[in-house]
């Protein structure tokens, strides 16, 4: 597997642990950043929905020192933003140009804006993640791993499945997912399925080869959500041979 750099963070090199600040003005998405990094997260995930411009937005990446990820979710991705599709990936490609660590994009999300921005971004020699995210469900295996060969032809820095599980077996799927994920892409990469059900992935899929994972950064967040300290926790437990889990 590749290692990407975020700032001094290699993901790929050991497990990394991430965390989001989502607010309406750049001075509160950089508090939510400290917390983030308080919490013990070694990467912040910049969630520019609410922002009010891409000026706002262009700022935002100009002043934060930390790894960290751009994204930019609508309602079908559990996000806020509200524009076209097009202002969406103007926001994400302006981050790109303005230096921003990494940037975000859904696979599933319209391809013409979608793949505009991965050619922005590799011009601007920023790294790409690539999601595939199914918000309500946890398709069969089989059809995950076509999405994964699908969207590994779009040439990911990094990559991320996130699906809602609605039981074990669901959960089952995201971790076998985790395992057969390096082979599938050979980038570094996060499996995590979303709710109750999802909440041991987190951990799991890290021992199971993943690169990193998503946190909360407090305890009763969103169902499904662990801390960083506990996701760490849980990893420590299971993984100790694979990893060394200590914080970076």
């Amino acid at each position: 597997m590749t290692s990407v750099e975020l700032r001094g963070l290699a993901l790929g090199r050991q497990p990394a642990f991430v965390g989001t600040s989502l607010a309406d003005s750049v001075e509160a998405m950089l508090e939510g950043a400290a917390r983030v990094l308080e919490a013990g997260a070694d990467c912040v995930e910049l969630r520019v929905d609410k922002l009010g411009s891409i000026d706002a937005v262009e700022d935002l990446v100009s002043r934060i020192e930390a790894p960290h990820i751009v994204a930019c979710r609508t309602p079908q991705f559990n996000g806020f933003f509200e524009g076209t599709e097009e202002e969406r990936i103007d926001r994400l490609a302006a981050a790109a140009r303005a230096g921003a660590a990494a940037v975000d994009v859904e696979f599933l999300a319209e391809a013409g804006p979608r793949d505009r921005l991965i050619a922005e971004a590799r011009s601007a020699g920023v790294p790409v993640l690539i999601g595939y995210e199914k918000m309500q469900e946890t398709p069969p295996v089989a059809d995950l791993i076509r999405g994964m060969r699908e969207l590994a032809t779009l040439r990911p820095d990094l990559a991320k499945l996130a699906v809602r599980a609605q039981g074990p077996k669901d959960l089952v799927s995201v971790l076998q997912l985790a395992h057969e994920m390096e082979t599938l892409l050979r980038v570094p990469y996060a499996a995590i399925a979303l709710g109750p059900f999802g909440a041991p992935s987190r951990p799991l899929a890290l021992a199971l080869g993943a690169s990193f994972t998503y946190c909360a950064v407090e305890a009763g967040g969103a169902p499904g959500q662990l801390t960083v300290e506990e996701a760490r926790s849980v990893l420590e437990t299971v993984s100790a041979e694979r990893w060394s889990c200590s914080s970076s």
